[in-house]
């Protein structure tokens, strides 16, 4: 039996493998101690064999090992080198960030002085501004021209915005207010002839004028005190033009407004900022108008003596029913 390879086996058993070689003796019928001394020489021959690879394996082993230590020597060293050179470029790193930080450090500050030069700047020009202006604006409303008149008042208006800070800021803004009142009373004839021939153009035209000079809020009170006027004389009108019937005139009055605030909004919406707010102010009022009108008219005569209880009674539920149906 030549095959050695079972030794190699993870689970070679000692007792198999005897069994397995004494098998093949008997199965070629050779002689017992002839075949064991065979195999045992074979056996010597295998571990002096096995041995001296071993021995051969060991040498190279040894031989190898000042080569290998060598090798981790140079790789220590390359490491420490490489170790120095990323705590050099670390320095590196911290180097221009701190340069880096304090360029931006001076380049902050100097834009901060930038800014305060200009609107120190924009200050003293503004205040300029606002003298020539003032000294201006008498001529100006000699002219009469609106237009002029409120541009130099919204240029004063700007430069009252960055000159906050001056001592007579608040004589400043007296000053200009009373200016605009000025401009407002000097158009407002003009303003209101212009919203009872509904001028659109010049209508707007005002409008932002007034927007301009934050008085959008007077605009609209001044329209709707021009509105009122004609009001008052329609609904004295259809109060006069009315039937004895109460309920009548209630249906009357009230056909009026609601007619009066479809064609109020759409005008409203062309002009104004806040149109429902306008034309429901409007409607307010003629409401007003009619209760102030025909409160005592009403009275009167629902107090007569020719009027019986449940007569009174009836015209106070008819003219219920009516105001129930319009709201």
């Amino acid at each position: 039996m030549d095959d050695f390879s079972k030794f190699f086996d993870d689970e070679f058993n000692v007792i198999d493998w005897l069994n397995q070689a004494f098998r093949l003796q008997k199965e070629s019928n050779q002689n017992i101690d002839n075949y064991t001394g065979i195999l045992i020489t074979k056996l010597q021959m295998y571990i002096q064999e096995m041995n001296n690879t071993i021995e051969e394996t060991s040498q190279q082993a040894v031989q190898q090992f000042p080569r290998v230590l060598r090798e981790i020597d140079v790789l220590r060293h390359e490491a420490t080198l490489l170790q120095e050179q990323m705590r050099t470029v670390r320095g590196d790193i911290q180097k221009v960030n701190q340069d880096t930080a304090d360029g931006m450090r001076n380049l902050i500050q100097l834009d901060s002085v930038k800014n305060r030069i200009q609107s120190a700047s924009k200050a003293l020009q503004e205040a300029d501004n606002w003298v020539t202006l003032s000294a201006q604006i008498d001529d100006t409303f000699e002219s009469k021209d609106f237009i002029q008149i409120a541009t130099k008042l919204i240029a004063m208006q700007q430069s009252l915005k960055i000159l906050t800070d001056v001592p007579d800021f608040a004589d400043r803004v007296n000053q200009l207010e009373t200016l605009k009142n000025r401009l407002e009373a000097l158009i407002s004839p003009t303003v209101v002839a212009t919203f009872n021939t509904q001028d659109v153009d010049m209508a707007r035209s005002f409008a932002q004028v007034f927007q301009s000079m934050d008085r959008a809020d007077q605009l609209e009170d001044l329209y709707v005190t021009s509105v009122k006027t004609r009001l008052d004389a329609r609904i004295r009108e259809l109060i006069d033009n009315a039937t004895s019937e109460h309920q009548t005139i209630f249906l009357t009055i009230y056909d009026y407004l609601s007619n009066l605030w479809q064609d109020e909004i759409r005008w409203c919406t062309k002009i104004f900022n806040h149109p429902t707010r306008v034309t429901l102010s409007i409607v307010l009022n003629g409401l007003k108008i009619f209760h102030s009108k025909y409160k005592s008219q009403f009275h009167t005569e629902l107090h007569r003596q020719q009027i019986s209880v449940k007569k009174r009674l009836e015209i106070l539920l008819g003219c219920k029913q009516v105001s129930f149906q319009i709201c």
